[in-house]
């Protein structure tokens, strides 16, 4: 396990080479410039030359992008053009921020998917089934960022018990985590319901039945196990797309996180932040990931033979005669 765990978090490498230079050609076709953005419009073309070579902007970018990597290798994400402070330090407050709502959003979408697919496969081809499916799929449907108007709408404007922007008390994060967390329920409830089937079929079930054990005991401790392998996959799964995803979110509710700085980044032009806050999420994404493979192995351990091969082993060779 130990090589496994060294393998994928050598994984990194080429993970952080591809998004670094997927943005740093995206910025080279970008429309605006930097330094004219940090200077003003009132700034000189003299002034705004002699920024451009300041910050490296003149240079070859190939250059310029070996440069920032070989930062990268020393710790190093840059520096903002607009405050001047080590990106790095400006993400790693806004990280938790974005920790916060994403872990609460993939637990509110957990607890109730898996909640409403357990209900929907006990009650299979009933009105219930059918009731729990259209609720899920109507929240799967709307985007995320007009379920967050009309949370605001009701639960701020409207009855004033929850702030409609920022995060000055725990009360702010409410509203985030419930508009991640509703748009991901359909998936854990079809995810769940037909696992939850699938098992409940099974012949050690059957045998679970004939020895006289109560349905909600069997449902417990023998198809819940089995049902939650996948369902732990789409956890981590949703964990990064809810932290991918909570960019627009955040924009609209005025949280303080990495999504709302990388778009503040890109509005203003400033590429050190930008890159930082998207590697920064690219590392998240792959130790998710590991935390994931890792936590199969936890809930079924005939699993890690698997998983540690990738799934697949090399045939023995047939001994000559």
């Amino acid at each position: 396990m130990g090589r496994y765990i060294l393998k994928r978090l050598l994984l990194l490498i080429p993970i952080l080479l591809g998004v670094s230079a997927i943005i740093f050609a995206l910025k080279t076709v970008t429309p605006g410039d930097p330094a004219r953005q940090i200077l003003g419009n009132d700034a000189t073309e003299e002034q705004v030359q002699a920024k451009r070579e300041e910050l490296g902007l003149n240079d070859p970018v190939v250059v310029q992008y070996v440069r920032y990597i070989a930062g990268i290798c020393h710790g190093d994400f840059g520096e903002s053009y607009r405050t001047g402070e080590p990106v790095i330090k400006e993400i790693i407050p806004r990280l938790g921020t974005s920790a916060k709502i994403t872990l609460g959003a993939v637990a509110i979408g957990a607890v109730l998917g898996v909640l409403l697919g357990v209900i929907s496969a006990l009650k299979k081809y009933t009105w219930v089934d059918s009731l729990v499916l259209v609720v899920s799929m109507f929240f799967q449907s709307v985007p995320e960022f007009v379920v967050g108007l009309v949370l605001i709408m009701i639960f701020a404007v409207n009855l004033h018990l929850l702030p409609a922007s920022g995060i000055e008390t725990w009360k702010g994060y409410i509203l985030p985590m419930l508009t991640i967390g509703v748009s991901s329920i359909a998936n854990y409830t079809r995810i769940t319901r037909s696992s939850m089937l699938e098992v409940l079929g099974e012949d050690y079930i059957r045998t679970a039945r004939a020895k006289g054990q109560t349905e909600a005991n069997i449902v417990y401790r023998h198809a819940m196990r089995n049902t939650m392998i996948p369902v732990a996959q789409s956890v981590g799964t949703h964990l990064g797309n809810a932290l991918g995803g909570g960019m627009v979110l955040e924009t609209v509710f005025s949280v303080p996180g990495v999504g709302k700085y990388i778009v503040d980044a890109i509005t203003a032009r400033n590429y050190p932040s930008v890159l930082g806050g998207a590697l920064m999420i690219a590392i998240i994404l792959v130790v998710i990931n590991l935390i994931v493979d890792i936590s199969f192995v936890v809930i079924d351990p005939r699993l890690k033979t698997t998983i540690i091969a990738g799934g697949s082993k090399k045939p023995k060779k047939a001994k000559a005669a």
